[in-house]
């Protein structure tokens, strides 16, 4: 019943989609849905999963959430905070290192740790705006993972002006993240959903339900459950040797990577629910709830298939430096490095990439790594990284000491975009439904929340790809200052640091169709993608071409919805002036004071960025009007100081009370990261990626700060009658530009206290207090960006947790 939804009990009108956008009516009552038109599916995950509305009654008594122990009961509406998982987040971390140091006679020295760390722990509800959990209880996640490092370092001293350093490390890092419903609780065979649930015991779960302008619902859908064991060994030589005025060194590495990895994406079903089907005529109207309950999804997605991966890469790398000391006031630095990184290669899976065979403008063409004189790897080794380093110093008068350098540095790949590979077809069929987000076909009318069999050739899938011919991610750097002593023992400098990235990787969907109404497939640019000729499919993937064949003659393909193609083509930006003060180590007192005014700009949104903004751009054919500020955080300012009481000798009482006392302190403070005026759903009609929401809002030239914004509950102005941003009209892009918006700094204080007591000449006990945001000061968060749902300009959620304390103690001997 909508017919009191609204604010103050104002109806919400709906509209029935199958019955010519008629608005609804049962029993003579407009806004009120025939309850034999309620999805059972849906009605049963409410009615099994879902409390209902907060109720204390009978119990004022009791503290909020005491009923049911922060887990209420769903269907009973006992307590409050029903829609809250107020359970404590469990973290339990064990650590433990050994360490050997061995000094030789001749002067050799050996070192040699190992460390390890056992951490496991759940976590409740996910705070909203991450958007891949949900917050209601029922839905947390455990994690379990255990780590270990050793590493053994010989120096070898071979005269008085060389010396050698042998390093040889090895690390492991086991992880696996899993549901809460995970063994236990299949959700999707009691919901009775067809063609989602893959993964065994260990994926069991829920369904994930976003709905516009409500929490999201279901167990997290991103790399949930998943397994991961990363090895990484290394061994490493630099040569030391002071020639003159040329201190000289040379180095080399070798590094092998190993990743076996088990993860899933959206194997129990992603559901997007939008008030599209249920607006009027007009596209005014409707409500994301009602189209939830009638079971009709704007967007919905699954991973069919075991994406399991057994990768393994090497690594190695060569310099040479030398440092010049021209003159007793000059000093010239000048290095050259060369890198090689080999591409990640499954060797017991094989993965799947896409090449445009015949040009741009025909189907793309899919080949797997290593047939047909593809690379195994999926891309080919770039083998010209070459990057050169300089620097300059110079004494000048007055005390004044001018810094200066420039340096190229190679940055590597993200791990993910090898991940993606192994989430497409023929091995894993990612699955994207999405047509006219106003107007549900009569496909989704049949077919609602279930999925059909994968078939390649009939399924329609998303694809991920990459540039085989990818150029190397680098950045150039540069930076200059002037340091200058104060007294003998303190030291300020003044200085400036630039940086310019080139071929950074960004997401560029190229199959999305352009703004306009009606179903989105026939819009888009390449409805069907092809293999390559002479491809050989594995022995258990069957087949079926599609009835009306496929393009440029191939044998093989399969429809195709979202294309995301992973390019280097990116650019970042950033220039910084700062500013340090340093004292040294003096009287039992030190510090360390910087500000810092900088500005980040990039060409690409950001992946897993701070500011929760969309990965992906808004018009895929205007990748230009994606440049604006990154993560941008103009000002910042950090203290750090450490001050060790020299204790009060006036009697034997006061002495060992005062003495071997140590305070230290970190102060924090900076403005707040910019983010993206939004829209949630694909208002554009143009097929965008589930999740992501980049389509942005539009501004209207009303005044967007002004009284009573800057607050949890009003960020900016959100005046109904004179709002600063809106939902732009169907069937078009917003005009609001890429982090435009600013939101809020953060403030931290943390202090710490340590006393150490001697025992006897080698052993002493030490005691050690910490306070972190020792004031409580509530950092709150990103603001919600989307303009359409209730909740648009209101901050729930904080960016640091609230002040904690750490005691400990330590025995050394």
């Amino acid at each position: 019943d909508f017919s009191h939804a609204g604010i103050n009990g104002a109806p919400v009108h709906i509209f029935d989609p199958a019955n010519g956008n008629a608005e609804f009516q049962f029993n003579g009552n407009l806004d009120v849905i025939d309850p034999t038109r309620i999805n059972p599916a849906v009605q049963k995950f409410l009615q099994t999963y879902v409390p209902q509305p907060n109720v204390v009654s009978g119990m004022m008594t009791i503290p909020c959430g005491s009923a049911m122990m922060g887990i209420p009961t769903p269907g009973s509406g006992a307590d409050c905070n029903n829609y809250m998982d107020v359970r404590n987040e469990l973290q339990v971390n064990d650590q433990g290192t050994v360490r050997i140091d061995q000094v030789f006679a001749n002067g050799d020295s050996l070192v040699g740790r190992y460390s390890l760390s056992a951490e496991n722990g759940f976590m409740p509800g996910e705070m909203p705006p991450a958007g891949v959990g949900s917050l209601l209880p029922g839905f947390g996640s455990f994690n379990d993972n255990f780590s270990q490092q050793g590493n053994i370092s010989w120096n070898k001293i071979l005269g008085p002006t060389r010396l050698n350093t042998l390093a040889i490390t090895a690390s492991r890092l086991a992880m696996h993240r899993f549901n809460e419903n995970a063994y236990t609780n299949d959700i999707v065979s009691q919901l009775g959903l067809q063609g989602v649930g893959f993964g065994g015991n260990g994926a069991l779960g829920s369904p994930f339900f976003n709905v516009q302008g409500y929490s999201p619902m279901g167990d997290n859908y991103s790399a949930t459950p998943m397994k991961a064991w990363d090895t990484i060994g290394e061994a490493r030589d630099t040569f030391s040797w002071q020639h003159g005025r040329h201190s000289l060194k040379f180095g080399a590495s070798y590094r092998r990577f190993i990743w076996p990895m088990w993860g899933f994406f959206q194997n129990r079903g992603y559901y997007q629910f939008t008030n599209g089907y249920t607006s009027d005529a007009t596209h005014s109207g409707g409500s994301a709830l009602a189209t939830y309950l009638l079971g009709l999804p704007a967007v919905k997605q699954r991973q069919a298939g075991i994406p399991q991966m057994q990768l393994r890469q090497w690594y190695a790398d060569g310099f040479v430096q030398d440092s010049f000391r021209i003159t007793r006031s000059t000093t010239v630095e000048m290095g050259l490095r060369y890198e090689y990184m080999d591409p990640l290669v499954d060797i017991s899976y094989t993965n799947t990439n896409l090449v445009f065979t015949n040009g741009i403008g025909t189907a793309p063409s899919v080949f797997i790594g290593g047939q047909n004189g593809y690379p195994r790897g999926l891309r080919y080794p770039n083998t010209r990284n070459v990057a050169p380093r300089f620097g300059f110093s110079q004494l000048l008068p007055s005390g004044l000491v001018f810094h200066s350098a420039f340096g190229i540095f190679f940055t590597p790949v993200d791990m993910n975009t090898w991940c993606n590979q192994r989430h497409n077809v023929p091995y894993v069929f990612p699955e994207t439904q999405q047509s006219d987000n106003f107007t549900p076909p009569a496909t989704l009318y049949a077919s609602q929340l279930n999925f059909s069999p994968a078939v390649l050739g009939q399924t329609t899938v998303s694809f991920t790809g990459m540039d085989p011919h990818s150029p190397s991610q680098y950045i150039e750097q540069w930076s200059s200052s002037l340091e200058k002593s104060l007294g003998s023992r303190t030291s300020i400098e003044i200085g400036y640091l630039g940086s310019h990235g080139v071929h950074l990787q960004r997401a560029h969907l190229i199959n999305n169709a352009p703004p306009g109404a009606g179903p989105i497939g026939p819009r888009r640019p390449f409805p069907k993608i092809v293999f390559v000729s002479g491809t050989t499919l594995p022995a258990n993937v069957t087949y079926v071409a599609p009835a009306t064949g496929c393009p440029n003659g191939a044998t093989l393909c399969t429809p195709v919805s979202t294309i995301n193609l992973l390019e280097d083509s990116a650019q970042s930006w950033y220039d910084a002036g700062y500013v340090n003060v340093r004292r040294r180590y003096s009287r039992g007192f030190t510090f360390l004071a910087n500000y810092t005014w900088s500005k980040s700009l990039s060409d690409a949104p950001d992946f897993r960025s701070p500011m929760f903004e969309s990965s992906i751009p808004q018009n895929n054919n205007d990748l230009a009007a994606e440049k604006g500020p990154s993560c941008d955080v103009r000002h910042r300012f950090a203290l750090s100081a450490v001050y060790s009481i020299p204790g009060i000798s006036h009697s034997a009482w006061t002495s060992a009370v005062t003495k071997d006392w140590q305070f230290s302190t970190v102060y924090q403070v900076q403005t707040g990261f910019p983010f993206t005026v939004s829209v949630f759903g694909d208002t554009a009609n143009s097929g965008t990626v589930l999740g992501e929401n980049p389509i942005r809002a539009n501004t209207t030239g009303a005044p967007i700060f002004g009284p009573g914004t800057h607050t949890a509950s009003s960020w900016f102005n959100n005046d109904p009658s004179n709002p600063s941003f809106v939902t732009p009209p169907a069937f078009t892009f917003g005009n609001v530009g890429r982090n435009s918006i600013y939101g809020p700094g953060m403030q931290t204080l943390d202090l710490a206290m340590a006393r150490d007591f001697k025992i006897t000449e080698r052993a002493k006990f030490q005691f050690r207090g910490e306070f972190f945001n020792a004031l409580n000061h509530t950092n709150l968060g990103t603001p919600d960006r989307f303009v359409n749902t209730p909740q648009f300009g209101t901050i729930t959620q904080s960016t640091t947790p609230g002040r904690e304390v750490q005691l400990s103690a330590r025995l050394s001997f």
